[in-house]
């Protein structure tokens, strides 16, 4: 019961690691991605723990690393204390009293365990000493480079590369994913691959974060120019969203166009597999790259299906374009239900309407239009003729017909009328 009682006191900060009353305050910083082995955790100056020891006085107390790097060592008093009425004997529930420091900078845990159990020897025997962290040291760090906010930030020891570009806003359009480096204090500096960690979910490749660090995100040095009907990976939120309801049109949604970094010797195909997200709406076996003058056909079809196929090397500049497929008649505009039906010569305008769901309640149905694939536009009717590819856009119709204003003109000049009437 009694210890219990300490415990649940200790917890509440009214028993501190400097004086009797004193609380102090912890940041717990982001929580990581996995549990962290305690053991493994390495110490420094700024980490709030709760000291557990076990011995022949049983007691906790939380405490932190001071800036200098010492942690406090404390006893129960030797002064009597009523507590709630009853007292307990030599040893009080609630005052402790520092007797000691000592250094603990750079040390795993499991070391510092041993080093503090060492230390309390001199006072208590037999004593187990154990640590809860209750708190992370804070760390200032610089992200320099291609980021949208370059600054200072603070983190813990949990954050990684990641968690630092994204507290400076992420990565701009045109900064480098791959070709990272992170400068740590003691001048070394690594290269860090965030496409690994993203792609394959390599830990290695996103390293934790210390203080001091520096992270510097160059421009790209290997890209192309990724374009059609397909999306970035990272341009979409949700892998499982339907993309071509990401846009209000699907002249938008078809034309999509991202500038994507590349390895070294990488091939078209494995690009796109990777860094790619293809939608029914794209024409895979009709895939190319336009070099120059030059346009390389590949077809990401066949490559999906068997493995095999034309696997071209990109190269700096190259614009990899994967096709709208013409299998589809497009639905865009004021309808219930707008996106690609598939092409059947025996539908009829109306029948397509249909099946996108009908008109809303703001279509202009007196100006629908049908987009040809190859440019022309046609004023809708019940019998056109319709093709692959063609696009049936159905308008907003205008806030205010005409009638409506001529309506809204007329009840002014009567109140203009009734005015003057008055004003006579």
């Amino acid at each position: 019961m009694m210890g219990i009682l300490f415990w649940f006191l200790a917890v509440l900060g009214q028993v501190s690691g400097e004086s009797f009353g004193r609380q102090i305050p912890v940041e717990l910083g982001r929580v990581p991605e996995q549990p962290v082995s305690i053991d493994d955790y390495v110490l420094n100056a700024g980490d709030s723990l709760l000291i557990i020891v076990k011995g022949s006085f049983s007691y906790s107390y939380p405490t932190r690393i001071t800036p200098t790097g010492q942690l406090v060592i404390m006893l129960p008093s030797s002064r009597r204390m009523t507590t709630f009425g009853q007292t307990f004997g030599e040893v009080s529930l609630v005052n402790l009293e520092a007797v000691g420091y000592m250094e603990v900078v750079d040390v795993a845990v499991k070391k510092a365990r041993k080093q503090v159990a060492e230390a309390f020897r001199d006072f208590i025997r037999p004593v187990e000493i154990d640590f809860v962290l209750i708190g992370a040291r804070l760390c200032k760090i610089n992200v320099l480079g291609d980021v949208q906010w370059p600054g200072s930030y603070l983190v813990t020891p949990f954050m990684r590369v990641e968690d630092g570009i994204d507290l400076a806003g992420g990565i701009t359009s045109m900064g480098s994913v791959s070709n990272i480096s992170l400068v740590r204090r003691s001048g070394d500096t690594l290269r860090v691959n965030l496409r690994r960690y993203r792609e394959d979910g390599e830990l290695n490749a996103n390293p934790p974060l210390s203080d001091g660090d520096i992270i510097y995100v160059p421009k790209m040095e290997l890209f192309v120019l990724l374009r059609g009907a397909v999306f970035a990976k990272e341009a979409v939120d949700e892998p499982g969203i339907q993309l071509f309801f990401l846009t209000d049109t699907l002249s938008q949604a078809f034309n999509a166009e991202h500038w994507l970094e590349f390895e070294p010797g990488e091939g078209v195909c494995d690009f796109l597999e990777s860094r790619a997200v293809l939608i029914p709406q794209s024409d895979l076996a009709h895939c190319y790259i336009q070099r120059g003058d030059e346009r390389i056909f590949f077809d990401m079809q066949e490559y999906l299906a068997t493995g095999q196929g034309e696997n071209t090397q990109l190269e700096h500049g190259d614009i990899v374009t994967v096709p709208r497929s013409e299998r589809f008649v497009y639905m865009t505009g004021e309808l219930r239900k707008p996106g690609p039906v598939i092409y059947n010569e025996a539908l009829t305008l109306n029948q397509y309407l249909g099946h996108a769901g009908g008109f809303s309640s703001t279509a202009n149905l007196g100006a629908i239009r049908v987009i040809y694939p190859d440019g022309r536009t046609r004023r809708a009717h019940p019998d056109i003729q319709l093709e692959p590819g063609a696009m049936i856009f159905v308008p907003r119709k205008p806030l205010y017909e005409v009638r409506d204003w001529v309506g809204l003109a007329a009840s002014a000049l009567g109140l203009v009328a009734v005015i003057l009437a008055f004003g006579e």
